[in-house]
């Protein structure tokens, strides 16, 4: 009866009060896991958590050891789930996952749905179920979604709204395995809706909206409600839900991530609780994580970077707040005073690029100021990325530097920010060396799905610029002779869901060959430079690395996005996408963008930037011709993967007539 007393009012205002800071876990053991143990020229952290299994995590929670409360804005007002009430609802769900819903263990459920509390409590319903969860980016078309459906043979999916529900009801004659879906937004009341909201709100729209699609008698077998999971009685005792916890196997199957790729269908990678504990276990070591923490969640948790850090969260306690939309990011920020945030680098390619068009409109005195504190800055980095104390001059030109930039720049971003990571792509150098100028220290990481995900990551004690770090200390990493990057460890995945050709190119002599090109410095710091199967080779026999690059293209602040294209061409020619904000700034006539992208002054003004590019380049690499694209490159379009990264061969196939045009 318990678990039902709670779901009747789960989600409590919360104040943002903070419990005082502390880097170990209370009343948690240091161990090492036996996949963790150390090996020749392998140092095991002495304070790694030493947590074996995310059920072990999720047990930890309701044994009240580490508090965390979760936050998701509701009519108006932030809301927050904290850890005992989420222990009950999990414990509630998983019942009805497996007796009333029939799930049994091994089995795959789909998450297609936003990132939000209620995303997490079926992340954890399935992993208690020794269900194998698969999360599908609610950006999918229903086609793809159904694709994923089909690879994984799910017998269930979780959805957030209607309108992800009416993609799989769109394909249901072709989804023979799947039994039911289980909607968020299907309540009454529950987990989504305040008590004492209006009757008739979004809720009782929804669970409308979902008995009109289901329709039919064979329909009603799909649908579940969200509401009914919450209030099913526990299978068996509160001791015996926790031994089951306890006793997971490290090696039991936990989820099945579908890789976006930036070429052909997805894959699914499947991953175990042993390979993604490995990694949370020492993937913060440094950081200096506390119950104090306070982090802003934007990217979706379909996304592995954005679950590992979900589960950070959870290992360390504090507070994580779940972004509604992207375009309100700016007022979180403001509102919340996050001291962590995570993302991809074009979140700080878009404040670099906003602080050079604010500084663009001021006057010429305001700009020699503004370049006068950057190049101070810019003296501070290699103290600040070592940890040494500069001489005093330059610490008191530091300072009045920071009063006329560093200061401004870090008060819209909260005012406290201490932990600011960027991974799922390589940061532009230039975009790194100015925030960090500005007194923003932005941590890189470099991981994959197939890694569980982090590789490797720029820490405290450990920061080069344009590095993304050195490799974690149980994840080995060599350079083979081609330059691509191949990764051991027992975060690497066992293979790709029933492809077996596949894995085994993958998975070659206990190396993940990870399919980046990179090199290691004397130090061991990890550098990206490509992506192998991205390499160009024209006609005359040269290969080309287009995204160093494109890289360099976009460093202007004029470029948007570039793609460099010349596999199979006699030379390379390049897509442009003007950052029309920018140009408006340095009063450029653009309001027109498709008749910008012909005139001659604008074009001009790219020509100087691919000029200066060039001028870097070695003659086979020059970009001869290029075309500027009045429009960004969106996910609708399939020209952007769902982690906001390129799919070359889509822009390729878009614009082939304009490539077409560049070459003749």
């Amino acid at each position: 009866m318990a678990a039902r007393a709670l779901i009747k009012a789960p989600w409590r205002q919360l104040g943002g009060s903070r419990k005082a800071s502390g880097r170990t876990l209370p009343g948690i053991e240091a161990r090492t896991p036996s996949d963790q143990r150390e090996r020749p020229g392998q140092k095991v952290a002495s304070h790694s958590p030493g947590l074996c299994t995310l059920n072990e995590l999720l047990l930890w929670h309701g044994e009240g050891r580490i508090p965390l409360r979760r936050f998701a804005k509701r009519h108006g007002c932030w809301q927050g789930l904290d850890s005992a009430v989420f222990y009950a609802q999990v414990r509630a769900l998983e019942a009805g996952l497996r007796l009333r819903l029939g799930a049994a263990p091994g089995e795959r459920v789909a998450i297609l749905a936003e990132s939000s509390p209620e995303w997490l409590l079926a992340d954890f319903a399935c992993l208690a179920a020794g269900v194998i969860d698969v999360p599908i980016y609610p950006t999918l078309t229903a086609e793809q979604v159904a694709f994923i459906l089909n690879d994984c043979a799910a017998v269930g999916a979780f959805v957030s709204t209607p309108a992800q529900a009416a993609k799989i009801h769109a394909q249901q004659s072709a989804l023979p395995a799947l039994r039911w879906i289980c909607c968020f937004a299907d309540s009454d009341g529950g987990s989504l809706e305040e008590p004492g909201a209006p009757a008739g709100g979004p809720c009782r729209e929804s669970k409308a909206a979902l008995q009109a699609t289901n329709g039919s008698d064979q329909g009603k077998k799909w649908r579940a409600t969200w509401t009914e999971l919450l209030a099913h009685e526990p299978g068996d005792s509160a001791a015996a839900f926790a031994g089951r916890l306890r006793t997971t196997p490290p090696e039991q199957p936990a989820t099945l991530l579908y890789t976006s790729g930036t070429t052909g269908s997805p894959k699914g990678v499947l991953l175990t609780h042993a390979n993604l504990c490995a990694n949370l276990n020492y993937s913060t070591l440094d950081f200096d994580y506390g119950h104090d923490e306070r982090r802003l969640s934007i990217l979706p948790l379909s996304h592995i970077t954005e679950r590992h850090m979900a589960y950070v969260d959870m290992l360390y306690g504090g507070e994580m707040y779940f972004a509604e939309s992207l375009d309100r990011v700016p007022d979180y920020l403001r509102e919340l005073q996050p001291t962590a945030l995570v993302s991809v680098p074009r979140l700080y390619e878009k404040v670099a690029d906003a602080v050079q068009a604010q500084v663009a409109q001021k006057s010429a005195l305001a700009q020699f100021l503004f370049r006068w504190a950057v190049k101070t800055g810019e003296a501070m980095i290699p103290y600040r990325l070592e940890g040494r104390t500069a001489p005093a001059w330059l610490r008191l030109r530091a300072a009045l530097a920071d009063r006329v930039a560093g200061r401004k720049l870090r008060a819209k971003l909260g005012g406290h920010l201490s932990k600011i990571i960027s991974g799922g792509a390589a940061l532009a150098p230039a975009v790194a060396r100015l925030l960090l100028a500005l007194g923003v220290m932005v941590d890189e990481g470099y991981g994959l799905s197939e890694t569980s995900p982090v590789i490797a990551l720029s820490r405290p004690g450990g920061r080069r610029l344009g590095s993304v770090g050195r490799p974690l200390e149980n994840v080995e990493v060599k350079i083979a002779p081609d330059g691509e990057i191949l990764v051991r460890g027992p975060a690497v995945f066992a293979g790709y869901y029933h492809l077996r050709e596949e894995t085994a190119a993958a998975l070659q002599d206990g190396w993940f060959h990870t399919g980046d090109v990179g090199r290691l410095d004397a130090d061991g710091f990890l550098y990206l430079t490509d992506r192998k199967k991205d390499l160009l080779k024209t006609s005359g026999g040269k290969f080309i690395a287009p995204q160093p690059i494109e890289a360099k293209l976009k460093a202007s602040g004029l470029i948007a996005e570039a793609v460099v294209i010349g596999d199979g061409h006699n030379y390379a020619v390049a897509l442009l996408v003007p950052n029309w904000p920018a140009l408006e700034a340095q009063n450029i006539a653009c309001a027109d963008h498709p008749a910008a992208c012909t005139s001659d002054s604008v074009r001009a003004v790219f020509s100087t930037e691919v000029e200066r590019v060039n001028a870097t380049l070695a003659r086979f690499e020059t970009i001869k011709k290029f075309a500027l694209i009045p429009s960004d490159f969106t996910i609708e379009s399939g020209e952007l993967t769902p982690t906001i990264k390129v799919r070359r061969r889509a822009v390729e196939a878009n614009y082939r007539d304009v490539i077409a045009g560049l070459y003749r």
